[in-house]
C-alpha cells in the first residue's frame, strides 16, 4: 500500500489522561473559538487526513508554499493551511503560549502550542491560490473576509468533533486497514461533490478495470450556493453501489472539508487525502474542484 503523504500518518489526537488533566485546568488557558470549517481542519490534521501537517502553518511555511507549493522540508503542499485571528485577540497570547480552541457552543475541541503569530497580504494570498481577485470567487472572497493575524502551531485533539455521517466517517488508519482486509493492493479514489451522472459512472467502472477497489468519497461541508444537498450526495451513492456495482469492490466513506474551488491546486490537495486514506490513484475530472470559468477545464490534468 501507498505509504502517507510525508512518509508517515499523522495522529494528534491526546491520551485520554492528558485529555483529562486539560480539561481540569481549563480556565487557566485563553481561548479561540473557531468556525465549523476550522473544525473540520482540526480534525483533519489531527487524524492525518492532511498528514505530513501537524497543525496550522506558521510564517515560514506559509510563505514557501504560496510560492513554491512546498513545505519547507520539501513535501509537495498546494495551498496554506492557516488559523486566522483578530489583532486583538492575537494581543491576548504570546508565542510559545499553549491556547484551547474552542466550537461555536463553547466545546473544547484541540490544544494549540502557539510557534508563531504574524500578519499577511490578503490579496497575495487570494491572488497565488487561485490566480484571481475577483471577489465573483467564492475562495478569493473567503480569503479577504478572514481576519488580519495568522497563528501557527501544532495542534492536540481534546474532543474528537461530530460527524455528520457517522457511519461513513472512515479516518485514514481505518481505511488502511479496510483495504488490506480486502487485499486490495491498488485503490482509486474519486472525488466529489455530487450525486453521480452516467458521466461519473463511466469513469468509476472504468477505474475499477485497473484496480482492486474503488473508494469513493465525497466532499462534506461548506460548498458555495447552488451544489447538492450533502444527504442527496450520500444517499445515490449508497443506492447505487447497493444496486448496481460489483460487490466488495467499492468503498463510501465522506471526507469532512469546505470545497475551496481552487481548480488545480484543490486537484493535488484533494490527491494528498485520498494518498493518506490509501489510495495511490485518483480520478480527476473535467473542471476538477472548479467553479464558474475561471479555470480552464482541463487545467487541473496539465499542473
Amino acid at each position: 500500500m501507498i505509504e502517507p503523504h510525508g512518509g508517515s500518518l499523522i495522529n494528534k489526537e491526546l491520551p485520554n489522561m492528558e485529555k483529562k488533566r486539560i480539561s481540569e485546568q481549563i480556565d487557566e488557558f485563553e481561548k479561540i473559538q473557531v468556525n465549523p470549517q476550522t473544525v473540520k481542519v482540526i480534525k483533519n490534521i489531527a487524524y492525518g487526513v492532511f498528514s505530513p501537517l501537524e497543525g496550522f502553518m506558521n510564517e515560514n511555511n506559509y510563505k514557501y508554499v504560496l510560492e513554491h507549493m512546498y513545505l519547507e522540508n520539501n513535501v509537495a503542499w498546494p495551498f496554506p493551511i492557516v488559523l486566522d485571528v483578530t489583532e486583538n485577540k492575537a494581543k491576548t497570547f504570546s508565542v510559545d503560549d499553549r491556547v484551547i480552541l474552542i466550537d461555536m457552543l463553547n466545546t473544547p475541541i484541540a490544544l494549540l502550542d502557539v510557534e508563531d503569530i504574524y500578519d499577511y497580504d490578503k490579496k497575495e494570498f487570494a491572488k497565488k491560490v487561485y490566480a484571481t481577485l475577483d471577489r465573483n470567487h467564492p475562495g478569493v472572497n473567503a480569503v479577504l473576509k478572514q481576519q488580519d493575524i495568522l497563528i501557527g502551531g501544532e495542534i492536540f485533539l481534546i474532543n474528537e468533533p461530530k460527524a455528520t455521517f457517522p457511519e461513513l466517517d472512515l479516518k485514514p488508519i481505518e481505511t488502511r486497514v479496510l483495504f488490506k482486509e480486502k487485499k486490495w493492493d491498488s485503490v482509486i479514489a474519486f472525488q466529489t461533490r455530487n450525486p453521480p451522472h452516467l458521466g461519473h459512472e463511466y469513469v468509476q467502472k472504468a477505474g475499477l478495470t485497473s484496480v482492486d477497489g474503488l473508494f469513493i468519497n465525497p466532499v462534506i461541508g461548506k460548498k458555495k450556493v447552488g451544489d447538492f444537498l450533502d444527504e442527496v450526495i450520500i444517499k445515490s451513492y449508497q443506492a447505487l453501489i447497493k444496486e448496481y456495482y460489483p460487490k466488495d469492490r467499492v468503498v463510501l466513506s465522506t471526507f469532512e472539508t469546505e470545497m475551496r474551488y481552487a481548480g488545480p491546486k484543490e486537484a493535488i490537495f484533494h490527491a494528498i487525502a485520498r494518498k493518506n486514506f490509501g489510495c495511490d490513484r485518483i480520478i480527476i475530472g473535467r473542471d476538477h474542484a472548479g467553479v464558474g470559468d475561471f479555470y480552464g477545464p482541463y487545467d487541473a490534468h496539465k499542473i
